[in-house]
């Protein structure tokens, strides 16, 4: 693993462990056991850091999403699909999934917000646009759209990992949770 990662890795620990402003740049230096001048030469400030970890993340994330899409058609079933993907990852990386929420919520996202909203390469806005564009889902700001997805896989996400649920039930709740979904933005 290369320091760059090693730096990266001792970030995401931290700063879901003690947030931001409890992480000092030092101390996630001290846990990647390299010098904080080091850190420096990869990351000019903790902001910088802090961003690129996010983008780093969330590239992670798109990258699960799209190996495991079983549609790559404009239908219910890839929203499934993308649905399934994105809950299943969050499942598997908490920690991660913890750490884009924390970024999502906190001022830092002002700084990214604008180049994620405007770019196309994300899986979940290029359906959601391309499913209006066809008059599959409601004729609604992809934004907004995209706030209804992601909010219900978060209350799905935090309510699994709170309940010990069999896998059978956990499937039908996803199940459920998606359908739930899908009747508010099918057109």
């Amino acid at each position: 693993m290369e320091k760059k990662d090693i730096i990266l890795a001792a970030a995401l620990r931290l700063f879901v462990e003690n947030g931001f402003h409890g992480t000092a740049t030092a101390r996630i230096a001290q846990e990647a056991n390299v010098a904080t001048g080091t850190l420096f030469n990869y990351f000019r400030t903790k902001e910088e850091l802090i961003v690129a970890l996010y983008c780093t993340i969330l590239k992670e994330m798109d990258d699960f999403i799209l190996e495991r899409l079983e549609s790559h058609s404009i239908s219910k079933e890839s929203f499934r699909s993308l649905f399934v993907s994105t809950l299943s990852w969050s499942l598997e990386n908490r920690d991660h999934y913890r750490y884009l929420q924390q970024f999502d919520h906190s001022p830092y996202f002002k700084v990214v917000e604008e180049t994620i909203a405007g770019q196309e390469e994300y899986p979940l806005f290029v359906l959601i646009k391309n499913g209006i564009d066809i008059v599959l889902i409601k004729q609604l700001p992809v934004s907004f759209i995209y706030s209804l997805f992601t909010a219900q896989i978060n209350g799905l996400h935090y309510y699994i990992i709170s309940n010990d649920l069999r896998e059978d039930k956990e499937l039908e709740l996803i199940s459920e949770a998606f359908e739930m979904l899908w009747k508010m933005i099918e057109d």
